[in-house]
């Protein structure tokens, strides 16, 4: 026995409650808009902030002390006023920019929500629906990537010349598996003005967040909406490019899904997968993309693949060796990982 070690353990566990426990706290302020409040009115305190929003004082004043301790926030001990530094007011309140990842915390209410229904899987080995987990979790998947899409969209279509250039020249058809909010098929649409696009996506909340996210960016003449399995959904159309983002893993039939992809995209047309980073080796899955996979596929991925009869339970620890070989079951003969430079997923284009 080695009491460093278990002292190490002992500690980090105590650290990653604290990190949970702050998670909350951080969506206590973002669920209430304080963060936006505090950075347009400037320094506040707990009395003013309280007359702003109607808010208990009592409450505010240790929500905003708590903020401070754990150095979201900025005190003045002469004034007794509370504010957000700039820096940190570009992760907490810039929702454009790359470094809004506030929306995350929200992924921890929303993966506690479901525990009792997780439990219950275990003992059984059937699924949890993804209903079960919320509207916290359509919104910290939806908006968590929404910086990502509205700014990197296109540079990774880039990474695909032929593509961009139709695109940009002629227009074109375009397919979003998994669209979710409807982001990354808005942001193509902005980039690309000629292209159509067809969004598909099997929850209902997800279409109809993407269906008023379209409406505020005008966009409802570009982007068609479908709900549907992919596998399950007939498209009339061949698609220039059929695009899908962090969605393979989470398919209860990727194979088939895959295969039809394969089926609607034009000869000379490609489709782009973006997914998991994951190394082959258990060993070596111990970096932060491993650790973090993981715990996404224990507490949604697994359980809510599982949920569709005789699903192939892939997960979030999905391997690019495993990807590949679905690819390569579909009938793809052309599997390309292009050099995207992402810290979490690997994109691959793959061609007929």
């Amino acid at each position: 026995m080695h009491q460093e070690k278990i002292d190490k353990l002992s500690e980090r566990i105590i650290n990653d409650t604290n990190s949970a426990l702050s998670c909350l706290t951080l969506y206590i302020g973002h669920k209430l808009d304080l963060f936006n409040i505090i950075k347009e009115t400037g320094p506040i305190d707990s009395e003013e902030l309280s007359k702003k929003t109607n808010y208990s004082e009592r409450y505010l004043r240790e929500w905003l002390e708590c903020m401070t301790v754990n150095e979201y926030l900025e005190h003045d001990s002469l004034t007794n006023k509370f504010s957000i530094p700039d820096e940190h007011a570009v992760v907490l309140c810039d929702r454009d920019n790359i470094a809004y990842t506030i929306p995350f915390v929200y992924w921890i209410p929303s993966l506690s929500s479901a525990l009792d229904k997780l439990f219950e899987a275990f003992k059984t080995g059937n699924g949890v629906p993804y209903s079960m987990y919320g509207s916290d979790m359509i919104y910290a998947q939806g908006e968590g990537n929404r910086p990502m899409f509205v700014n990197d969209v296109a540079k990774w279509i880039s990474y695909m010349p032929d593509v961009a250039e139709k695109l940009k020249s002629k227009g074109g058809r375009v397919l979003d598996v998994g669209c979710g909010d409807g982001w990354a098929s808005i942001s193509l649409a902005k980039s690309f003005p000629l292209t159509k696009i067809d969004a598909i996506d099997a929850d209902s909340q997800s279409i109809d967040n993407a269906k008023k996210n379209l409406h505020n960016e005008g966009l409802e003449n570009r982007v068609s909406l479908h709900q549907s399995l992919m596998e399950k959904a007939e498209f009339k159309e061949k698609y220039d490019l059929v695009m899908t983002f962090e969605s393979i893993h989470d398919m209860p039939y990727p194979i088939e899904a895959l295969q039809k992809m394969r089926g609607v995209v034009s000869p000379d047309g490609a489709i782009l997968v973006g997914d998991v980073s994951m190394r082959e080796k258990l060993d070596e899955k111990n970096d932060f993309a491993g650790k973090l996979y993981y715990n996404f596929s224990v507490l949604l991925c697994l359980p809510q693949s599982i949920n569709h009869t005789n699903s192939v339970a892939t997960g979030a620890a999905m391997t690019s060796s495993t990807f590949k070989k679905y690819a390569i079951e579909s009938g793809f003969s052309k599997i390309e990982v292009l050099p995207i430079d992402h810290f979490l997923w690997t994109f691959y284009r793959l061609a007929l």
